[in-house]
């Protein structure tokens, strides 16, 4: 009888765990469905849809499925199609300043941060000539309701690609630099154990200490470019 019980609650929990699996599923094809129709189908320009195929990846979703759901909608309409777009500066006080953009227009958005900067005394460069000042991070979060969590902290413990963890009452979540993505799917793949998603960070290498008066210009630049109805992000390396 005990051994049957033990069955049955085994079997239970599967179901579950199926059952929220294919929620997750659903929700990520509908999220990628979204991006692609929205903002693109090109993931060197849709950053959104980029990280979004990373986690489909993760969950090994079929490619048919995936497939569909970015081609479906895209194919279907050609209206307000946005792409992902990065904008970088210096400022007259140099702190670096990134702005990560989605826009169906790419000439009114860099006319419009272009005239932001000026205002400011701070002027457009190439993002390639500033990004070293940063380090670029991804933070995944895997759910403690579909893995034993002593033997996912056990797995997390004896890999090395991993900088930080983070224990939370329903997930954990770690942080990892984005070129090792690959290899921490590849890892965790062989455990058997899915990621809930995968969130990219940007963090200053360095942080500049600048006056008061600077720190206002600064706070004063950001207000402005976060009120373009385009910006998604906004990152920078100075503080008080």
């Amino acid at each position: 009888m005990a051994g049957h019980s033990k069955w049955a609650n085994t079997k239970h929990r599967k179901n579950a765990q199926d059952i929220k699996r294919s929620k997750i599923f659903t929700k990520i094809i509908k999220e990628i469905s979204t991006s692609s129709m929205k903002y693109g189908s090109d993931v060197s320009k849709n950053f959104q849809l980029r990280n979004l195929l990373e986690k489909a990846n993760t969950y090994n979703l079929k490619k048919k499925s995936i497939n569909k759901a970015i081609h479906g909608n895209v194919l279907g309409s050609k209206k307000d199609i946005f792409n992902s777009m990065k904008y970088a500066g210096y400022s007259s006080f140099g702190i670096a300043v990134i702005v990560y953009c989605n826009t169906d227009n790419s000439n009114r958005t860099v006319s419009s941060i272009r005239n932001i900067f000026s205002k400011f005394n701070t002027h457009l460069i190439n993002f390639n000539n500033i990004k070293y000042l940063f380090d670029y991070f991804y933070t995944i979060k895997i759910d403690f309701m579909l893995h034993e969590k002593k033997n996912l902290l056990n797995i997390v413990n004896t890999n090395n690609l991993i900088i930080s963890k983070k224990i939370n009452k329903n997930f954990l979540e770690i942080k990892i630099l984005t070129k090792h993505l690959t290899k921490i799917k590849k890892y965790f793949l062989s455990y058997s154990i899915i990621f809930k998603n995968v969130i990219t960070k940007i963090i200053p290498k360095n942080i500049l200490k600048i006056n008061e008066e600077d720190h206002k210009k600064l706070m004063n630049m950001i207000h402005l470019l976060e009120k373009l109805k385009e910006t998604t992000y906004i990152i920078h390396n100075g503080n008080r």
